[in-house]
């Protein structure tokens, strides 16, 4: 026995992100489902109004149909999430189908079962008479439950149908008045025989797992699995009249609600059909997409007719070229006599290109049983894969500090695995100062879903000891050298006086004397403060100086400690006391370039107004 607690409310509709269920009556419902080559009359439908209504704009996303009519065994705007499919019973349908009844039993003897379902309740059913211009009928559908996957292999089997009557057709169900030879059930596993229905016992995560989508998070439909899109196929007469019941019901209860969902302008008798798709389609990928060089997909096409063997030309076109973005395709196919359909494989090739989302469609021609030209189309993507890039630079921890390194890459698709040097497994790791002496080289390697990896490392740093100077002691006019030690650089400077100039790379210069201090703060948020004093240096003058010489640093006639004294003058002379060099703010750029080599008299009137002579002598080769 199940039991649920909570209300559902009936809404009018609802639209989430663009994707929307709402209301249909039946008339809109076939409407919507009509394809080419049918002509639709006497539509009935039973069941409630709720139960019965259109899916829109899911792209093949979150649900393998995009658009569609979608019959339920509960409210059908429950269907989006979060959903309420799995909280309460319906109870509000009709019920007591013997056709119903009778398919939802003869599925566990064919799957070596001994349940069995006691009564089918909450029905909707869709009904109306067509004739097709065609001589075969296909349209696409797909089953979901919230039986899936608790109750597989129990009573609580919910089951659809879709019971064929007309012309040529002799079945064991119930056929409506002008159809006297019974109905037959087209929705079953392709190529199963005997035919077996589908039901969540039938289709699901052990059991012909080829057609079953789980769906335990209720991503994008809020139901807990689905399966991909299939076909319903028949022969039929052209121009004659037949009779369609499309159904679903709960099985033995009222609760943990069903959905089929018909795909929009599927119903059709063009005599031929071509489909696209992916088998077991991952996440990240639309049910219409395959990824270049990773995810296979495939095109289905249909026989126009299975009493023949039939040679039929394809066309292929699309913004993807053949032999570049994907293998060839055949330029003609042959389907055997008898043969339902043929599958060609759709394998995307990896170029190495950033071409986006990039398209392939096939089409064949083929004059049906009416003598009628039809045309049967299908089109797939192919979405571009990136390969996966890492990029670490090295890692500080402070002390007594963690630290969180993530390994997400660039590029690459869902799920990722990682494998650490340091023996983590998750997209990130967190390191403390108790991982690393010193230093550490770390390496992570991730792999995704491709099976493509990437690698790369990084330097796990445990910063040397903060320490500055406790005092620092310059000349006016010059500059600092280093005044920190360890912590985690760059340094942030802190001062309250204009007489301090930063010079950048840790260095500071004065422009007036006095005493000063800075405060200094690293990256790890340690604090320090410098205690600076700057005085007037007494100058230097060399006597000789080498303008072309190898020494770099006496190639300028250089007073040291000028920097403290600016605008100080130096006027040069000859042995003739010609004035050959002047400088009223001297800054030790003269070079003797235009004089020749010898002893000259200098004259240095420095600005605090002490004054210096003497004898310079230039040395050249």
């Amino acid at each position: 026995m199940k039991y649920f607690v909570s209300i559902i409310g009936l809404i009018a509709g609802l639209t989430s992100l663009g994707q929307s269920v709402n209301y249909l009556t039946p008339e809109q419902a076939v409407e919507i489902l009509l394809g080419d080559g049918i002509v639709a009359t006497n539509i009935t439908y039973a069941g409630s109004a709720v139960q019965i209504g259109e899916i829109a704009g899911f792209d093949g996303s979150g649900f393998p149909i995009g658009d569609g009519v979608i019959l339920s065994s509960a409210d059908v705007v429950n269907v989006l999430p979060p959903g309420n499919f799995n909280e309460v019973p319906f109870g509000e349908g009709i019920s007591g189908d013997a056709d119903l009844l009778t398919v939802a039993n003869s599925v566990p003897p064919l799957i070596g079962q001994f349940f069995s379902v006691g009564s089918v309740n909450d029905m909707s059913i869709l009904e109306f008479d067509f004739t097709p211009t065609g001589d075969s009928l296909s349209f696409s559908y797909s089953f979901g439950s919230d039986e899936y996957l608790a109750w597989v292999n129990s009573s609580f089997n919910d089951v659809f149908a879709f019971f064929l009557s007309g012309p040529g057709i002799t079945g064991p169900y119930d056929s409506p008045p002008g159809f006297p030879d019974g109905a037959i059930n087209i929705a079953f596993l392709p190529d199963s025989d005997p035919e077996l229905p589908i039901t969540i016992s039938s289709v699901n995560n052990v059991l012909n797992t080829e057609y079953y989508i789980d769906n335990p998070n209720n991503i994008g439909f809020a139901i807990n699995g689905y399966t991909v899109t299939l076909q319903a196929l028949a022969q039929v007469q052209c121009g004659e009249t037949y009779h369609i019941k499309l159904a679903i019901a709960d099985g033995s209860d009222t609760a943990l609600e069903s959905i089929v969902v018909l795909e929009a302008g599927s119903f059709s008798s063009n005599a031929l059909n071509i489909v696209g798709g992916v088998n077991n389609a991952p996440e990240f990928l639309p049910g219409n997409t395959v990824l270049e060089g990773c995810v296979d997909g495939y095109f289905t096409i249909f026989q126009p007719n299975i009493n023949v063997a039939d040679t039929l030309s394809l066309i292929v076109s699309g913004t993807a070229t053949s032999g570049i973005d994907f293998e060839p395709f055949p330029a003609t196919v042959i389907i055997p006599e008898g043969s339902v359909s043929i599958d060609l494989t759709l394998i995307p090739l990896y170029d190495d290109l950033d071409e986006g989302t990039e398209s392939i469609t096939i089409q064949y021609f083929y004059l049906n049983s009416c003598g009628d030209a039809d045309t049967a189309t299908a089109t797939m993507f192919i979405q571009n894969y990136n390969f996966m890039s890492l990029d670490f630079e090295d890692v500080f921890i402070c002390p007594g500090a963690v630290t969180v390194v993530s390994a997400v890459p660039d590029g690459g698709v869902p799920n990722f695995s990682y494998t650490w040097s340091s023996g983590q497994s998750s997209a990130n790791v967190t390191f403390d100062d108790q991982d690393v002496d010193d230093s550490a080289e770390i390496s992570v390697s991730v792999t995704d879903y491709c099976q493509n990896s990437v690698s790369d490392s990084f330097i796990l740093t445990e910063p040397a000891p903060f320490e500055v100077q406790d005092s620092v002691d310059f000349c006016l006019g010059l500059e600092t050298g280093d005044m920190v030690l360890g912590g985690a650089s760059p340094y942030e400077y802190e001062y309250d006086t204009l007489a301090l100039a930063y010079l950048g790379n840790d260095k500071f210069t004065a422009l007036l004397p006095g005493i000063y201090y800075i405060d200094v703060n690293d990256q790890c948020g340690q604090s320090e403060t410098i205690y600076v004093e700057v005085v007037e240096c007494d100058t230097f003058i060399p006597n000789v100086f080498t303008p072309e010489g190898s020494n770099d640093h006496n190639q300028f006639f250089v007073i040291q400690g000028i920097e403290g004294f600016p605008k100080s003058k130096l006027m040069v002379y000859n042995r003739w006391g010609n004035l050959v060099y002047e400088s009223e703010k001297y800054d030790n750029k003269w070079r003797g370039d235009d004089v020749p080599a010898g002893t000259y008299f200098y004259i240095f009137n420095r600005s605090d107004g002490e004054n210096f002579s003497g004898h310079i002598t230039i040395l050249k080769k």
